[in-house]
């Protein structure tokens, strides 16, 4: 048998020119903290609101508008969500990232850690597929701080969906007794009902998904 390789077959002379494939964006590395205080500030200033009729807007509070402004807390995902509505600024903008607008067969890619880096008194939020500046969900991976006892239950708007990834969580919702929740548990919620979610052991980690309508 002869070991010569063999010649290459000519391609068809009426071969078709390939697609372009669909477009994909692959973060690699992770992101530095993020704080949306400046773009509030901005946007606020843009439409030349004071304070208070912020606060009137977004149903949050002026001392934690002003707190968020100048860098002194972080807010959590529903303040976020209210300021967002409030002064008609879009996601993807409010996280700062580059923006690439959803459509069909785009795809994003997040690499383990290069998500878009946030903390709040809930915990260090990842926010994945921020670079799209234009879709149905928002994914995030969340490391929950510890349940101290003093506890905040907030709503959004959408549905929630909460998988458990690593350790142990307590899962609190108005009019519910306490969940406590292990590794691969999930629950399946309406989002704007008061709720809240603590780490039972360090770490605790867990994915949640938001539905929200394209914006």
């Amino acid at each position: 048998m002869s070991d010569h390789p063999r010649a290459k077959a000519a391609p068809p002379t009426n071969a078709q020119p390939l697609e372009a494939a669909p477009s994909e964006v692959t973060p690699t590395s992770s992101e530095p903290i993020h704080e949306p205080g400046p773009m509030i500030a901005m946007q606020r200033k843009r439409l030349k609101w004071s304070l208070t009729r912020l606060a009137e807007k977004s149903k949050v509070s002026i001392s934690t508008i002003s707190r968020i402004e100048n860098g002194l807390i972080s807010p959590t995902y529903a303040v976020l969500a209210r300021l967002c509505e409030a002064l008609e600024i879009r996601w993807a903008d409010m996280l700062g990232t580059e923006e690439q607008r959803f459509a069909k067969g785009c795809r994003v890619v997040n690499r383990a850690g290069a998500g878009v880096m946030h903390s709040t008194a809930r915990g260090v939020y990842e926010w994945l597929g921020a670079e799209l500046a234009t879709k149905s969900m928002e994914p995030t991976i969340v490391d929950a701080v510890p349940d101290t006892g003093l506890r905040a239950l907030e709503g959004h708007q959408g549905e929630e969906f909460l998988l458990v990834l690593e350790g142990s969580i307590v899962f609190f919702m108005q009019d519910y007794a306490p969940l406590q929740m292990s590794q691969g548990d999930s629950v399946y919620f309406d989002g704007s009902i008061p709720h809240a979610y603590y780490g039972a052991t360090q770490p605790a980690r867990f994915l949640s998904i938001v539905s929200r309508n394209r914006g």
